[in-house]
C-alpha cells in the first residue's frame, strides 16, 4: 500500500480540526424546588451570585445581559485580579423548569478555567420538596488535555447554588 503525503501534513485536512467532544456528569440535590433553581441558571443577579465570586476567585461583576429564549445570547463580563473575562453563548433549548442547554465561551483573563468547554446541559428532576440537578459539560478533548479541573470548578459551583438556596 502507498502511503500519500499532502501538503497540508501527515494528516487529511477535513480531519485537523474534528471536535472530539466528552461528556462530564456531575449530580445535585438540592433543597428548592425546580423553578427556583432554573431561575438561578439565567437571571443574570442570580448568575452573579453563585456562579462567580470569591468562592471561584477574586471576583467583581461587570456588565451581565442575556436573551432567554431559544437562539438567544447571553454574556457575562467578571473582573478576575483586575482582568477582564467574558463568559458569553447562546441559548440552544429552553425548557422551563425542567431542562436548559447553551453553549460556553470563556475569554480574557490570564487564565481559562473552563477551556475546552463547549455546551452545558442541565435536567431538573423533582424529588418531592428537592430537586435533583443533573448537569452534562460537553468538552472538546482536543482543547482540554484534563477535563478533571473543569469538572471540579462546576462541582463548586453547583455546590455554591445549593448553598445559597438553601439560606
Amino acid at each position: 500500500m502507498t502511503r500519500q503525503f499532502s501538503i497540508f501534513g501527515d494528516t487529511p485536512p477535513n480531519k485537523k480540526n474534528v471536535t472530539k467532544l466528552v461528556k462530564i456528569s456531575i449530580s445535585k440535590t438540592i433543597s428548592s424546588s425546580p423553578e427556583k433553581i432554573f431561575d438561578r441558571w439565567l437571571i443574570p443577579t442570580f448568575v452573579g451570585n453563585w456562579m462567580f465570586g470569591p468562592h471561584v476567585g477574586d471576583d467583581d461583576l461587570g456588565d451581565m445581559r442575556n436573551e432567554v429564549r431559544p437562539g438567544g445570547q447571553y454574556s457575562y463580563d467578571v473582573y478576575r485580579n483586575g482582568a477582564l473575562i467574558n463568559f458569553s453563548g447562546h441559548y440552544e433549548a429552553i425548557d422551563r423548569p425542567n431542562s436548559l442547554k447553551f453553549s460556553w465561551s470563556e475569554s480574557g483573563g490570564a487564565i481559562n478555567q473552563s477551556v475546552g468547554l463547549k455546551y452545558i446541559s442541565l435536567k431538573l428532576i423533582p424529588l418531592g420538596e428537592k430537586t435533583q440537578l443533573k448537569l452534562s459539560l460537553e468538552v472538546d478533548q482536543n482543547e482540554a488535555e484534563d477535563p478533571r479541573p473543569i469538572k471540579e470548578l462546576w462541582a463548586l459551583r453547583c455546590k455554591m447554588l445549593a448553598s445559597k438556596l438553601e439560606q
